[in-house]
């Protein structure tokens, strides 16, 4: 039987996939060589533990109708303390929690990944580019340079509205 074209183009959106998955590893060895773990605590990366202690015990329980449990309840501001009351409420709480957590790691990433390109801008030295070798040199350089650049875009993720409120 034939394949229709949504086939095809889901066959080909699945390699596409798979070339940028096979590019990213192949990255994690000749660009980003120093372990993300040391930049993190030489950086002093504040990480995301904080926020786990607004979520607390059972956070990703909704089967009872209770509220949020945080571990440190000074982390938890008065607003969101009366909004978590129910289940409800402590769901809508966990989803914001969780897209600060997304938001604050997808930073030190991108921060990480642009200072290890930095450094391998910063290692091919300028006489590089006028020797024989020069081609290689440029590319490598462009090609980095392209890398930063796309580490400065922002992504936009699209999420199921959950406000309901006419606003």
């Amino acid at each position: 039987m034939r394949k229709s074209w949504a086939e095809y183009k889901r066959a080909a959106r699945e390699r596409e996939r798979d070339r940028w998955t096979a590019q990213e590893r192949e990255l994690n060895t000749s660009v980003f060589r120093r372990p993300f773990s040391e930049f993190s605590v030489t950086e002093h990366r504040s990480g995301f533990g904080s926020h786990y202690l607004i979520l607390g015990r059972k956070w990703w329980d909704f089967s009872q109708d209770d509220g949020i449990e945080p571990l440190d309840a000074d982390e938890l501001d008065e607003d969101d303390k009366d909004a978590a009351f129910n289940s409800l409420g402590k769901a809508e709480l966990v989803l914001s929690v969780l897209e600060d957590v997304i938001e604050t790691l997808s930073r030190d990433i991108a921060d990480y990944k642009r200072s290890e390109i930095e450094a391998r801008i910063n290692e091919i030295p300028k006489s590089h580019l006028r020797d024989s070798n020069a081609k290689a040199s440029m590319d490598e350089l462009e090609r980095l340079k392209k890398m930063r650049h796309n580490l400065n875009k922002r992504v936009r993720r699209t999420l199921p509205q959950t406000r309901a409120a006419g606003r």
